[in-house]
C-alpha cells in the first residue's frame, strides 16, 4: 500500500478521515497533528476556526487491480442488445410493446449482471454510434438496477428499476427517425419533438396490464428535475418519483459516456463531475451521493491512454467532490492526471476475458 495526501475543503470532510499533514493557524502553530483521525467534534472545531482546507491521507493500491469480464456475461449482454434492437423496430412499426421480451431481458440478462463484481464496467464497452439507442437502453437498465442495489433496495424493486431503465426511451420510436439519428445539432423545433419521448413512452405502456405504477412514473418523469427545470411536467421536489430520480442519474451518466451521432462521449470523470455539480439542485442528493461514492470504487482498475500514447491504470480517484485521479504506468510509476477533463480515450476494462 502507498499513501498520498490530497487537499479537501472542510465542507467535504467526513468523520474517520485521517490528516496527511498538520493543520496550522496563521502563526504556524499546530492546531491538529498529522495522523489525527477526524471526528464530528474536530470537524466542528475546524469550521469554527475558519479553516478552509486540509490535507487528508489516502491509500492507493500497489497490486494490480486489472479488471476482467467473463465471456458468458458479455454474451448475455450482446444478446440483450440484439433483442432490444428488434423490439424497438417492432414498436416503431406496430406501436405495440413486446413486454415479454423486455421482461425476459431484465430477468435473464441484466439481473444476473447486476450481481457481478465488474457489472459497472460493462457500461463503457465501445459500440457503434448507429446502435446508440439500443445500447443506451441496456446501460440505463443495468445502471438503474445497480443504483438500486447500492441503495439497499429489495430484489423486486431492483428488477423493476432494471425494467424501467430498459423501457425509458421506447417513446423515441414514435418520433421521426431522421430527427433521432440526426448527426448535427438539433433545431429548437426538433428538440421539442425529442422532448415528447417520455410522454410517448408512458402512453405506449399505460394500457398494458401488470406494469407497476412505479415503472410507469419512473419512465414518464426521468427527465424531470427537482428544481422544476425538467420535462414534460416541470414537476419538482417530492412530486418527482423515486424511480425517476434513479433513472435520471443513470440516464445522464450513460448518455455522457457514450458516442452519439450528434456528440462525442465524455470521459467518466467528466460525467461524474457533471452529476456532482447538479446533486444539490436538480438531482436527488442521497441517490447521487450513493452513485458517485460507488463510481470512485468501480472506476479503479480501468485504463486511460495518455497523450504520449502510454496506457495507464487508474489506482485512485479522490473524493467525488474533489476528483484527483492517480494512475500507474506499466513500469509501476504513479502519476497525477492534472488535465483529466481532456481525456477522451479510455479503455473501461482489460480486454482479457475469463
Amino acid at each position: 500500500m502507498t499513501s498520498v495526501t490530497q487537499l479537501y475543503n472542510v465542507n467535504q470532510l467526513t468523520p474517520g478521515m485521517e490528516l496527511g499533514q498538520p493543520v496550522l493557524n496563521q502563526k504556524g502553530t499546530v492546531l491538529l497533528a498529522e495522523g489525527t483521525v477526524l471526528n464530528k467534534a474536530l470537524l466542528d472545531h475546524l469550521s469554527r476556526l475558519g479553516v478552509e482546507s486540509v490535507g487528508i491521507k489516502e491509500t492507493i493500491l500497489q497490486q494490480s487491480t486489472e479488471i476482467t469480464l467473463d465471456s458468458k456475461s458479455l454474451e448475455l449482454l450482446n444478446q440483450a442488445v440484439e433483442q432490444i434492437k428488434s423490439s424497438f423496430h417492432t414498436i416503431e412499426k406496430y406501436g405495440k410493446v413486446p413486454m415479454q421480451i423486455f421482461e425476459n431481458i431484465a430477468a435473464n440478462h441484466l439481473s444476473p449482471l447486476v450481481n457481478t463484481h465488474s457489472a459497472a464496467n460493462f457500461l463503457n464497452i465501445d459500440r457503434p454510434k448507429s446502435d446508440y439507442l439500443y445500447n443506451h437502453s441496456i446501460n440505463v437498465g443495468l445502471l438503474s438496477g445497480l443504483i438500486g442495489k447500492w441503495m439497499g433496495s429489495s430484489e423486486e424493486e431492483i428488477s423493476a428499476l432494471i425494467l424501467t431503465g430498459l423501457l425509458h426511451d421506447i417513446g423515441k420510436t414514435q418520433i421521426p427517425q431522421d430527427v433521432i439519428n440526426k448527426t448535427g445539432k438539433l433545431t429548437p423545433k426538433e428538440m421539442e419533438l425529442v422532448k415528447l419521448h417520455a410522454t410517448y413512452s408512458y402512453r405506449l405502456l399505460n394500457d398494458l396490464p401488470n406494469i407497476p405504477p412505479t415503472v410507469k412514473f419512473g419512465i414518464l418523469q426521468h427527465h424531470e428535475r427537482l428544481d422544476g427545470s425538467g420535462y414534460p411536467g416541470r414537476f419538482r421536489d417530492d412530486k418527482v418519483h423515486r424511480f425517476a430520480r434513479i433513472v435520471a442519474i443513470a440516464d445522464i451518466y450513460c448518455a455522457m459516456t457514450a458516442d452519439r451521432e450528434h456528440s462525442e462521449k465524455s470521459n467518466p470523470f467528466a460525467a461524474a463531475e457533471e452529476l456532482a455539480k447538479d446533486m444539490y439542485s436538480k438531482l436527488d442528493t442521497e441517490i447521487c451521493t450513493t452513485f458517485l461514492t460507488n463510481f470512485c470504487s468501480f472506476i479503479i482498475g480501468n485504463k486511460l491512454q495518455l497523450e504520449d500514447g502510454r496506457e495507464v491504470e487508474i489506482v485512485y480517484t479522490g473524493h467525488f467532490l474533489n476528483l484527483n485521479p492517480l494512475v500507474r504506468t506499466a513500469e509501476g510509476e504513479i502519476l497525477t492526471i492534472t488535465n483529466w477533463r481532456s481525456i477522451r480515450k479510455m479503455t473501461p476494462f482489460s480486454a482479457k476475458l475469463t
